[in-house]
């Protein structure tokens, strides 16, 4: 499982020297024992509450590795070994590398500019799943997948214990099958063809697919079957289900979520029509998609271009900021002016800011800035996208800025009044379109006498009457 291996005989405890993990703990407020441990991610919202969760159990994960430590008296070590042997630490790294692991999580809570969840998590019941052993990625059209989802009603998205249950189970099948798409080398090959991919440390592509998916899952599963229920303490209840993953789905998934990180749509806000054309001609043969508008853009490229006049002649300085229709920065790019001098003469500047653009250092500098950008932005959420309320469609805005808050895979929510409209921005990695689909069962729950109709105006923007 490409895990550390104990050495028959030694204590768990003593192979933990090397580092400190001050915010783990072991709980024993319980019959069964468990781990205890925070983790934080910077932000507010949905995205940075999963991400906090991930960020607790890839410390924890890192703990049964042996990569961390944390004192120990001589009681608690006996204990620890005793209830986290060997096999059920490779149990549980194994599902929680796989997204299949089952964890209780607490109420997040903000600290500072961040957002952090206690993660606790116990040995694993028997009925622990053993994720994709055996399960090709090419085998089939399809992977057939036994899950547990666990859920209780929720009154904001208006689901009962059984459906929120269910939901979880649909989210941990597709999760599952996501393991098994990496673990083929599909998901990494699909992406190859991106050359900013190696070269972004912050980046993950298999956390950033997870999210982009988790909010899709239903509409890749093509059947279930229920095996059993259970009712559980605290309102909970669990539900097995035999699950049915459309491998072709996800694909087609992951391939339009691969193609927006690749070629994001950018439009080029430019003063001088010689450098818009200039930047648009050479942005378009390296492979992006221009834009027209701001509005149908995920990001923007502010050009200031300062005319330089020298003895020797005339040359130009192009600074370019690279941000999101939110005005959130996230890179710039500044040529050399000096790499070219011409005569001082009308249409000497459009001559210049194509000589710059054509310069392959130049364009391979824009276009790693241009991934970057796009990868940052799938890291935060996802690019901005609005939706655009009439003021009956909105209703109360605070209750509707909870119910938007509650879909899986939204953050970064705000809301603006534009003359008669209610504009609300927020991120998300998927597209309108599919935005759309689980935007209208939550405005039927914010007001049931009163059927809103969404448009989808372009890929970032919805209308709603």
């Amino acid at each position: 499982m490409g895990t550390k291996r104990l050495t028959q005989g030694i204590a768990l405890s003593t192979l933990f020297v090397c580092l400190s993990s001050s915010a783990l703990e072991l709980d024993k407020s319980q019959l069964t024992l468990a781990l205890s441990e925070q983790g934080c991610a910077y932000g507010r919202g949905a995205l940075a509450i999963e991400a906090a969760k991930a960020e607790g159990l890839n410390n924890l994960r890192l703990f049964l590795q042996g990569e961390v430590s944390f004192s120990l008296t001589t009681d608690d070590s006996l204990l620890l070994d005793e209830q986290f042997n060997q096999e059920t630490r490779d149990l549980l790294i194994s599902g929680i590398a796989q997204g299949n692991v089952r964890a209780d999580f607490g109420q997040p809570e903000i600290q500072g500019d961040d957002t952090c969840v206690t993660v606790r998590l116990q040995p694993p019941a028997s009925e622990l799943s053993n994720g994709d052993d055996g399960i090709d990625w090419a085998d089939s059209p399809t992977i057939s997948l036994v899950v547990i989802g666990e859920g209780k009603s929720d009154s904001k998205s208006g689901l009962s214990a059984r459906q929120a249950a269910e939901q979880d189970a649909f989210r941990r099948a597709v999760s599952q099958a996501l393991g098994v798409m990496v673990k083929s080398g599909y998901l990494q090959q699909a992406y190859s063809n991106m050359s900013a991919s190696t070269n972004s440390d912050d980046f993950n592509l298999e956390e950033v697919t997870r999210q982009s998916l988790s909010l899709q899952s239903q509409g890749m599963i093509s059947s279930w079957n229920e095996i059993s229920n259970k009712q559980l303490d605290n309102g909970l209840f669990a539900v097995t289900l035999d699950i049915t993953v459309e491998r072709q789905k996800m694909e087609d998934k992951v391939a339009q979520l691969i193609k927006s990180l690749g070629q994001p749509s950018v439009y080029i806000n430019a003063q001088l029509p010689a450098v818009k054309s200039s930047f648009a001609e050479a942005l378009a043969n390296m492979g992006f998609d221009l834009s027209p508008y701001p509005a149908q853009s995920s990001i923007i490229i502010d050009v200031k271009e300062t005319k330089k006049v020298t003895p020797s002649g005339l040359q130009l300085e192009l600074i370019a900021v690279v941000r999101d229709r939110a005005g959130n920065q996230y890179g710039t790019w500044r040529n050399d002016p000096t790499f070219m001098t011409l005569p001082n003469k009308a249409g000497m500047l459009n001559q210049l800011a194509a000589v710059h653009l054509a310069v392959e250092s130049n364009q391979q500098a824009i276009k790693f800035k241009l991934h970057d950008s796009a990868q940052k932005m799938a890291m935060r959420g996802g690019p901005v996208r609005e939706i655009i309320f009439s003021k009956r469609a909105a209703g109360q805005q605070g209750q509707l800025f909870t119910l938007l808050s509650a879909i899986n895979g939204v953050s970064d929510i705000k809301m603006t009044k534009k003359s008669d409209k209610v504009v609300v921005q927020l991120r998300s990695l998927n597209n309108a379109n599919d935005l759309a689909q689980y935007i209208e069962p939550t405005l039927r729950i914010h007001q049931p006498k009163y059927t809103s109709k969404l448009n989808v105006l372009n890929e970032y923007q919805i209308n709603v009457l």
